[in-house]
């Protein structure tokens, strides 16, 4: 299904972003939204205009050997939208492998 955690993969960055890829992998999510709504992360959204850098769709921050993860997704009414919040989940934490995870999946949308 997924691939686990890849070397290149150990900075919050690189980690976001290959999760991001993971989890638009998951049937039945339609969109990744950033993982801060704009009026919660107003210097990261200064900072975003400043360096013309995105602001991140998957929030990571490491906290020793544990890792805690942030996603809000749009998803289809395809399937039911906590199934595929829980699809999301699993496969973030397949992808993390054996380390320790906190994973939070925030539905958005329904379209």
């Amino acid at each position: 299904m997924n691939q686990s955690l890849l070397p290149g993969d150990t900075t919050p960055a690189g980690l976001a972003a290959a999760l991001r890829d993971v989890i638009l992998d998951v049937d039945g999510v339609a969109e990744v939204f950033p993982a801060r709504p704009l009026w919660q992360n107003i210097a990261g959204a200064a900072r975003s205009a400043v360096t013309g850098e995105p602001l991140p769709v998957v929030q990571v921050e490491f906290d020793g050997e544990a890792v805690d993860v942030l996603t809000r997704i749009g998803v289809s009414t395809a399937l039911p939208a906590p199934a595929v919040a829980r699809s999301v989940a699993a496969a973030i934490r397949e992808h993390l492998g054996s380390r320790t995870a906190t994973v939070r999946v925030q539905l958005v949308q329904v379209r």
